[in-house]
């Protein structure tokens, strides 16, 4: 079997200056702070007003090292949009 390694991300491959930024944040977090509760990361990233207005969700990502966290989180947006309740 061959692994293959990501050297560049996807989602941001056409802005560095984006891509620079999520590496520095990543390192220091001094500007939003680590969230340690899932919920708390939908209600800051996705507020109800912003999950009204698909250009503003284009605007903002879920950054998690591992992607059994992104398919809880999406799990999540997606029952917010069809009014179920969130998990807790």
């Amino acid at each position: 079997m061959r692994v293959f390694t990501l050297t560049t991300p996807v989602r941001s491959t056409g802005d560095p200056t984006y891509t620079n930024f999520v590496d520095a944040e990543g390192k220091t977090a001094q500007l939003i702070g680590h969230i340690n509760n899932i919920n708390n990361a939908v209600d800051f990233l996705f507020p109800p007003h912003v999950l009204d207005d698909p250009t503003a969700c284009l605007q903002r990502a879920f950054l998690s090292p591992r992607n059994i966290f992104v398919d809880e989180f999406n799990d999540i947006i997606e029952g917010s949009k069809a009014g179920t309740s969130r998990r807790t």
